[in-house]
């Protein structure tokens, strides 16, 4: 009850990923991006992404500002994902199950991300023509559609197969998969 000081970063706190920002910036400071960059893999689906869009609350609770400036904590994090693009986290090994996703929106490829380190295989359908739902609306300057295809293509080669222009329901997929997320925005 007496204790004054800080069990965990502020910056780590502010996130609402509770991303080991600390640590990536140790790693970055040593020079070993591939492995900052595996650190923010642990928590961040879609890094690239989030170096451009992230509103950064870390970067808000940042101690570095009492000083002069927050760390530049997305910019940190957009670097090591484009210096390491070919980089996979390891998966837990197969569950023999496969998940249907329907939506490819950020909520969709960010549940891609997750099923596939967990072991599972998955499937994302949308009735669009192109994945990343509202992210396909941000200004070019925000977040360049490039970007957008380079985290789409990584989870891709990562193992999530992609229909598009599918307009599917739930109940029409429960019987071919093991689940069904819906992540339709």
């Amino acid at each position: 009850s007496d204790h004054t000081g800080d069990c965990e970063a502020p910056c780590r706190v502010g996130c609402p990923a509770f991303m080991d920002i600390p640590k990536m910036n140790r790693l970055i400071a040593q020079g070993k991006d591939a492995e900052a960059l595996a650190n923010v893999k642990e928590e961040i689906a879609l890094p690239l992404i989030l170096g451009y869009i992230c509103s950064a609350p870390c970067e808000g609770a940042c101690r570095r500002k009492q000083v002069e400036n927050a760390v530049s904590i997305c910019q940190l994090k957009k670097f090591v994902a484009l210096e390491n693009m070919d980089y996979f986290p390891v998966k837990e090994s197969s569950k023999n199950k496969k998940i249907a996703i329907i939506g490819a929106g950020i909520a969709g490829l960010t549940a891609a991300y997750h099923v596939l380190r967990y072991g599972y295989n998955c499937v994302v359908f949308d009735k669009n023509p192109s994945a990343g739902g509202s992210l396909l609306s941000v200004s070019e300057d925000e977040l360049p559609k490039s970007i957008l295809e380079k985290e789409i293509e990584i989870l891709q080669k990562y193992g999530a197969e992609f229909y598009m222009n599918a307009a599917v329901s739930a109940i029409a997929l429960k019987n071919e998969y093991d689940a069904v997320i819906l992540a339709t925005g």
